[in-house]
C-alpha cells in the first residue's frame, strides 16, 4: 500500500489543503512543535480508527473549531484505490461525534477497518513495548493479531466484553450461580485469547530472530508469552489450559469479590523479551532495549505483510534523533526499498535524490 494524498480540516494545529507524496520516501522537515508528528498520527488513524497519542478524541480537533476532518487516498498493489475518511464533531457536554468511511461507506465499528490500512509507525515511545509495562505488550499482540486474524479479532473483542460485564458483577455481588455462569464465559473465551497469543508470540519471535540475523546482530533474542493458565514453554491442549484456568479463577475467587475486580486471565499476563537469555527489562542496557524495539518492529512489518501480502507504509516518527549511530545506519537501509516510507526530522538531512522532502511549518506543509 501506499499513501498517494492527503487532505485535512482543523485536526490539531495542521493547516487545511490537500497533500500529495511520493511513492517511496518522503522526508518530513521542520522544528519541534510544528506538526510533523500530527501528520504521522493523522495517517496513522486509520490502521486502528484510533490515535497513538491522545486521550480523547476532542484532542485531535483544533481547540477552537467545531469539528474536524481527514482523508487519505491509498494505493494498494493489486492497483485498487480506496479513500478513507474521518470525521470528528465536538457536542455537548465535551463529547465528540466520531465516523469513520472507507469510499464513502460509513463504518459501524472500528473493528471493520482491521487489516484494511496495513502501516507500520515506530517512534521514540515505542521503547515502551520492551522496557514499559506489561500492557505495552500485550497491546503490542493485540495489535497485530486482531489486524491479520479475524479469529484473533473476535476473541480480543468477546473476552474484552466478558471482563468488563464479570467485573460490574462482582461490584454488584452477583448470586453464586450467575458468578459461576460468568467464571465460564472468562474462562472459554480467556482460553482462545491465549492461546492466540501464545502462537503469535512464538510467530513474532522467529521473525524478531530473522532481523536480527539479516541485520548482522551478536544477540539471540527470545519471547516467552506469560501467563498463570499455560505452562512454561508448552504447546500444551485447550483442555489442560481450560483446567488450569478454572484452578486460577477459583483460588482467586474471594479475592476478587473482595476487590470487585477480575484478577485471572489474558489481561493480566505479559510477554517476556530475552537478550542471551537474559530478560532485557532488568538487565538490558539502553542500548540493547532501543536494538530490541527497532527489531521488534521489523518483525511487526515483516509479519503484517507477509499475512496481509500487502506491503506496510512503514512512518519513521524522529527516530534518528532518539538511537546511536548503529541504530541508525540499520534503519537506513528501509529507506532503501520500494516501500513507502515517512520520515521525520527536526532538521535537514541528506536524502537521496528520490526523495520527496516536505517542509512543516507552523502546521502549514508544503515540498521544501
Amino acid at each position: 500500500m501506499r499513501v498517494e494524498r492527503f487532505e485535512s480540516t482543523h485536526y490539531r494545529n495542521l493547516a487545511g489543503g490537500r497533500i500529495e507524496f511520493g511513492p517511496g520516501l518522503n522526508f518530513v522537515i521542520g522544528p519541534n512543535g510544528q506538526g510533523k508528528t500530527n501528520l504521522l498520527e493523522a495517517i496513522y488513524f486509520f490502521r486502528f480508527g484510533k490515535s497513538f497519542r491522545a486521550q480523547t478524541d476532542a484532542e485531535l480537533i483544533r481547540f477552537d473549531q467545531p469539528f474536524g476532518r481527514v482523508e487519505v487516498d491509498a494505493r494498494f498493489a493489486d492497483g485498487r484505490g480506496e479513500r478513507f475518511a474521518l470525521s470528528l464533531e465536538r457536542g455537548d457536554g465535551g463529547r465528540v461525534k466520531k465516523s469513520l468511511k472507507v469510499d464513502g461507506v460509513l463504518l459501524s465499528r472500528r473493528a471493520d477497518l482491521a487489516g484494511r490500512f496495513p502501516a507500520v509507525l515506530f517512534g521514540p515511545h515505542d521503547l515502551r513495548v520492551v522496557s514499559g509495562e506489561p500492557e505495552h505488550r500485550r497491546r503490542f499482540l493485540d495489535m497485530i493479531g486482531t489486524m491479520t486474524d479475524p479469529a484473533y479479532l473476535r476473541a480480543a473483542v468477546e473476552y474484552r466484553r466478558v471482563v468488563e460485564q464479570r467485573n460490574a458483577a462482582l461490584k454488584a455481588r452477583a448470586s453464586r450461580a450467575e458468578m459461576a455462569a460468568w467464571n465460564e464465559r472468562l474462562v472459554e473465551s480467556g482460553c482462545d485469547l491465549v492461546m492466540l497469543r501464545r502462537d503469535l508470540a512464538s510467530a513474532i519471535e522467529r521473525e524478531t530472530e530473522a532481523q536480527a540475523k539479516d541485520l548482522g546482530s551478536p544477540f539471540t533474542f527470545g519471547m516467552r508469552y506469560e501467563s498463570s493458565v499455560l505452562a512454561e514453554r508448552s504447546a500444551e491442549a485447550r483442555a489442560s489450559i481450560v483446567q488450569r484456568f478454572n484452578e486460577e479463577v477459583i483460588r482467586r475467587m474471594a479475592e476478587e469479590i473482595r476487590r470487585g475486580v477480575t484478577l485471572v486471565g489474558p489481561h493480566r499476563d505479559d510477554l517476556e523479551m530475552t537478550m542471551d537469555g537474559q530478560d532485557v527489562r532488568k538487565f538490558g542496557s539502553q542500548g540493547q532495549r532501543r536494538l530490541l524495539a527497532v527489531l521488534v518492529k521489523l518483525a511487526e512489518m515483516a509479519y503484517l505483510e507477509r499475512e496481509l501480502r500487502e506491503p506496510c507504509v512503514l512512518l519513521l516518527d524522529d527516530v534518528f534523533s532518539e538511537f546511536d549511530e548503529a541504530i541508525i545506519a540499520k534503519l537506513q537501509r528501509l529507506l532503501e526499498g520500494a516501500r513507502q516510507v515517512f520520515v521525520t526530522s527536526p532538521v535537514a538531512a541528506a536524502v537521496a535524490s528520490r526523495a520527496h522532502v516536505l517542509h512543516v511549518d507552523a502546521g502549514r506543509i508544503a515540498p521544501a
